[in-house]
């Protein structure tokens, strides 16, 4: 990038022609597998200097340029890593971490943190994570992190840190210049997982967590002179409430479910009665969980984040709202996320389901809308399918969310379906730009994404409905949803395959083994296979830490190995083999410490045993996941490969 006024100079176009995937030569594996050469542009605190992440020499590496114009200066220039995650700590300087992308993930160590002036001056290491982890014989890393820059202070921030104690982090007020560090939590509960601290930067909420008795504390103190009070202790799946964030008057917001039992909703915390006051806020299809934004000078509230179908923020600054309002009008059905600049100007960055991400700036004065780049240049979102939220009810009743990806060009009647069910299973699918999801429909196929129940974000309810449920009732979820397609005649029965990574691997086997004349086909990526192994395998990244709080979540999530020994191998698909009738892609990597490649290993070998048709891909230096882009790339041609013979185009 020679500058980055080149890229200001590009103007919005509104109007897209209409380009769709049939008329086209098959989108390359390859571009859904490629990463940004230019990524995460953000700017500094006072809004006149920008960085970014851009590829030099093969390396992404740390770039900082001036709004007002002149050339972009690259102030880092690794060679054998990549910087990752950076921040602007004050108008002067930035901290950031390394990675190393040409590795697979398998051989990923952590990535440190470091300082670097905004001109490319003064660099240091303030946590040597990458050496630490290497050599330690846990999966833990001693590590620090940015936790929040400090007001009035051009070198100095407030860090989360475990390297005092592994297992109960710090908050350090760390001096990136001369390394110094003050620990302001000497006094604190203990197994501390979440801090809140106020303006003054005094530690003052905290929820600590008992991993053996599946408890978590709520802690509060009234300053930083005076003990910390417990609170309230909350039981593994009951109604709770979590500290946010504090704002200049001194109120702590709290998330609680302690009114419904089931939505997470915005209140003010009572320190009189020690329970959530004033309710600010809820949502009836999902849970309010994020902080609200606290603006970070005037430390006055000025708006709440909002993840239901699609993730949104609503303003309670008036000037904001109607910014916003005005960007969503200009920008329709995009995801519109703004930061104010100097001269009455805004930074946009919007995306949707089919847009992984475009820059623009908009000039309040001028009202125009001008673009600054689009990281995934080559991505063009005409082409890529069309993205719905949707429900449907499953067979008990419980409502299911859900994304259906369409493909371009294609009328949503009798289609082939891929089924890409999320890993987790403690996790959920977004409204956002899926490489999956969008490579499946460049092929011809709509994708469904199921927030099938234990899906975070949806209430208590949904989530408590998954307990002890996997290969059951979170399998029906995944089904009905198909069944519904198909009733609705957007889906062809005959031409259905079913996949997913981790969980969704695991849910791609159950699938096949519940419902072997429903799916045609099943791609299997780093899935359990046995439910009894994923609590006594020794050598997960589950249980290599702490072995017995891993084995108390499980025992209550997945299963009792003893009292529920039944059940699970009801529901172990390896145990059950013979009823797949549908042939099976196994992918995996040989350094997975999440889901080892016995399981794959396993799977591999009752299939064969029962002379069952499957195909086999290893990525031996990947772990649970693949990180580089070849071996990216592979994976998605064998994935087309597999689908165009089972499902056709």
């Amino acid at each position: 990038m020679k500058s980055m006024l080149r890229y200001l100079a590009i103007t919005v176009a509104f109007a897209f022609a209409a380009i769709t995937a049939s008329a086209q030569a098959l989108i390359p594996a390859e571009d859904f597998a490629r990463r940004p050469k230019l990524d995460r542009l953000t700017f500094s605190p006072d809004g006149k200097k920008f960085a970014a992440l851009e590829e030099s020499k093969g390396r992404m590496n740390l770039i900082v340029g001036d709004f007002s114009g002149g050339p972009v200066k690259q102030i880092t220039s690794y060679e054998s890593n990549d910087v990752t995650g950076y921040r602007w700590i004050s108008d002067k300087r930035l901290v950031f971490s390394l990675i190393d992308l040409k590795g697979g993930l398998a051989t990923q160590r952590g990535g440190g943190l470091f300082a670097v002036d905004a001109d490319g001056h003064d660099g240091r290491a303030l946590s040597q994570t990458l050496q630490k982890c290497i050599n330690d014989v846990s999966f833990i890393c001693r590590q620090t992190e940015f936790f929040q820059r400090v007001r009035g202070s051009e070198d100095e921030i407030i860090a989360v840190s475990n390297e005092r104690v592994l297992d109960s982090p710090d908050l350090v007020r760390l001096d990136t210049r001369t390394g110094k560090r003050t620990v302001l939590t000497d006094v604190n509960p203990g197994r501390v997982v979440e801090w809140v601290v106020d303006r003054n930067l005094a530690p003052r909420a905290a929820m600590s967590n008992d991993g053996k008795l599946l408890e978590s504390t709520f802690w509060y103190r009234e300053s930083d002179t005076r003990p910390w009070q417990k609170i309230a202790t909350f039981k593994f799946g009951e109604p709770r409430f979590e500290p946010l964030n504090f704002d200049a008057d001194g109120t702590l917001y709290v998330r609680s479910n302690l009114a419904t039992g089931d939505k997470m909703a915005l209140h003010k915390f009572d320190p009189m009665t020690g329970l959530p006051g004033e309710k600010l806020a809820s949502h009836p299809d999902a849970d309010l969980h994020e902080p609200p934004i606290i603006d970070f000078d005037s430390g006055k509230l000025i708006g709440l984040r909002v993840d239901a179908d699609k993730p949104s923020v609503v303003w309670l600054e008036p000037s904001r709202a109607r910014l916003q309002a005005t960007i969503d009008q200009v920008l329709p059905g995009a995801v519109n996320t703004l930061r104010l600049l100097p001269d009455k100007k805004a930074f946009i960055i919007s995306s949707s389901g089919s847009d992984p991400g475009t820059y623009y700036i908009f000039d309040e004065d001028k009202r125009s809308l001008r673009e600054v780049a689009r990281p995934r240049a080559w991505i063009k979102p005409e082409q890529m399918g069309r993205v719905e939220p949707i429900r449907y009810k499953a067979r008990d009743g419980l409502e299911i969310p859900a994304y259906l990806t369409l493909p371009a060009g294609k009328p949503a009647k009798n289609l082939p379906l891929m089924v890409w069910v999320h890993g987790g299973p403690w996790a959920r699918d977004d409204y956002e730009w899926d490489s999956e999801a969008q490579f499946f429909a460049s092929r011809g196929y709509a994708v469904l994404q199921p927030n099938y129940r234990g899906s975070i974000g949806f209430g208590r309810k949904h989530f408590n409905a998954s307990l002890k449920q996997l290969g059951q009732s979170m399998q029906d979820d995944v089904t009905d949803g198909v069944r519904k397609l198909i009733a609705d005649g957007t889906v062809d029965a005959a031409r259905v395959c079913i996949g997913g990574a981790s969980y969704g691997g695991y849910a791609t086997m159950m699938g096949l083994v519940r419902e072997p004349s429903m799916f045609k086909c099943g791609i299997n990526v780093v899935g359990v296979v046995d439910l009894k192994w994923w609590i006594d395998i020794g050598y997960t990244d589950f249980n290599s830490f702490d072995a017995e709080t891993s084995t108390a979540f499980l025992t209550r999530t997945v299963g009792d190995p003893v009292a529920d020994a039944a059940m699970m191998e009801a529901n172990s698909p390896r145990l059950h083999a013979d009823k797949i009738k549908a042939p099976v892609l196994i992918i995996h990597g040989g350094g997975d410490r999440r889901v080892p490649i016995a399981h794959a290993e396993a799977m591999r070998d009752a299939l064969k045993a029962y002379g069952k048709e499957y195909e086999w891909l290893v990525f031996l230096d990947e772990g649970h996941g693949f990180m580089r882009e070849d071996n990216r790339a592979a994976y998605y041609r064998r994935m087309d490969a597999f689908l165009a013979k089972h499902l056709g185009r």
